[in-house]
């Protein structure tokens, strides 16, 4: 009689209770302590059984965390519920609306005087203050004269390109690929644009150089940490040589920091911070991390084009909303958005941590991907078997939507350089993150 191999027995009871629907896609699976006692098998047998399944793409782990199920099933499923990878929205879970509506109840009875009249173009003086100290345990020195509260970080770059160039006729360098948005931006001022490739390891320093050489350079538009769309951060090494060269030609620096309360592995400055003669740009943004709809950013001008800035905030808008900066200026200080901050990254990091192991234990060879360890964004150079705007749509009759990247790059580059994904997991849930399995199977799917 043969013998029944003790690791078919621990799968077989795995497979028995996915089908009776008590696991399910993105679960954990039972402990292998739990398994061992319930089928009377020594532990060590349950992780062979369980390393089998993840060497057969049907579960995935996490080191410490313990084993998860991919798909029981080859097909991929249809999704009841909508999962967006697109969206750049924190999970409504993540968003602290009961505070926030006691801050500005408070705010109200602190400033009813002066709340809803017309305020300063360049933002509520107290919450100024509050942004000057908080800049400053980033590394951020300036006063609060130099800082000016934005519609977003989108109004801040805006203000920023008319008044660099509303006289200049120079150039704007970009990363490529880069925030769409700023691309038109600069599109639609008319700013003629040229590009740098950003890696996973920053740029091609002689590149660089020869660039300021000889491309008329006007100012530089970076996005040192977790950028946008691949999620890279910069080396605190590249960002002095970028300060280094960039003073020498002259170049105006636009440090778009927007996600810098995530933080990083290590303790990371921004290029402020290096920028020894303050005569660079910072851009923040509280959308991406705390409330998108109260669309509150805030930059720091040198005094080159302060006056220049205030006037275009003027014409466009007068001034942002008061109530919000007083309800953000009290949160803050309250020790609210501190705690509310470190709620998120510790969200953030989880889904970025399960999605890395999906990505270690399903891709395919010749996908290259990036999971970084803090911020918001993925990023896929797909094979070439695969096209992004296919994948796409097949992935969106399956509920997932995804955001191909053409539209992060400069016209010229061509479609090898474009065939790329970014996926954001700020609006996906804990739960929902396991979908990155699905994208992976449907990048394998063009191959066969």
């Amino acid at each position: 009689m043969k013998k029944i191999n003790k690791t078919d027995i621990v799968k077989k009871y795995i497979f028995k209770e996915i089908k009776d629907g008590n696991i399910k896609k993105g679960n954990r699976l039972p402990s292998c302590r739990k398994i061992a006692s319930e089928l009377s098998i020594n532990k060590i047998t349950v992780n062979k059984a369980y390393n089998e399944l993840e060497r057969e793409h049907k579960l995935f782990s996490i080191p410490r965390g313990g084993f998860y199920l991919v798909d029981y099933e080859e097909d991929l499923k249809i999704i009841q519920k909508e999962v967006d990878f697109n969206t750049v929205k924190p999970d409504d879970k993540l968003i602290p609306y009961k505070e926030f509506t006691h801050v500005i109840n408070k705010a109200v009875d602190q400033y009813k005087n002066t709340l809803f009249g017309y305020g300063t173009t360049a933002g509520l003086s107290p919450f100024r203050d509050t942004l000057k100290s908080m800049f400053e345990k980033d590394g951020i020195y300036t006063t609060s004269k130099n800082i000016v509260v934005t519609h977003g970080a989108q109004q801040a770059i805006t203000l920023v390109l008319q008044a660099i160039f509303q006289n200049n006729k120079g150039n704007l360098l970009v990363e490529v690929p880069t925030y769409n948005l700023a691309l038109e931006f600069a599109k639609f001022l008319k700013i003629e644009t040229i590009g740098i490739e950003r890696k996973f390891n920053g740029y091609d320093f002689n590149e660089l150089e020869r660039i300021f050489k000889n491309q008329n350079v006007t100012a530089f538009y970076i996005i040192p940490r977790h950028h946008n769309p691949t999620g890279y951060t910069l080396s605190e090494n590249s960002k002095r040589k970028i300060c280094e060269l960039c003073n020498k030609y002259n170049v105006l620096i636009i440090e778009d920091d927007y996600l810098a309360d995530l933080g990083n592995e290590n303790r990371s400055m921004p290029i402020h911070y290096y920028d020894i003669n303050k005569s660079s740009i910072y851009i923040r943004s509280f959308s991406k991390t705390f409330m998108p709809g109260i669309r509150i950013g805030a930059a720091v001008f040198p005094e080159s084009i302060i006056k220049s800035v205030l006037n275009f905030k003027y014409l466009s808008d007068l001034s942002t909303s008061q109530l919000t900066q007083a309800a953000l200026d009290i949160f803050i200080k309250s020790g609210m958005y501190e705690k509310h901050i470190k709620k998120v990254k510790k969200s953030y990091e989880i889904k970025l941590a399960k999605a890395k192991e999906i990505f270690k234990t399903l891709s395919p060879e010749e996908l290259v991907w990036h999971v970084p360890k803090h911020g918001i964004f993925m990023w896929l150079e797909l094979p070439e078997y695969v096209h992004a705007m296919e994948l796409e749509k097949k992935l969106y009759n399956h509920g997932i939507l995804i955001k191909t990247a053409e539209e992060f790059f400069l016209k010229e580059y061509n479609t090898k350089h474009t065939n790329c994904l970014r996926l954001c997991i700020s609006g996906v849930s804990e739960k929902n993150i396991s979908s990155i399995a699905d994208v992976i199977l449907a990048i394998r799917s063009f191959k066969y």
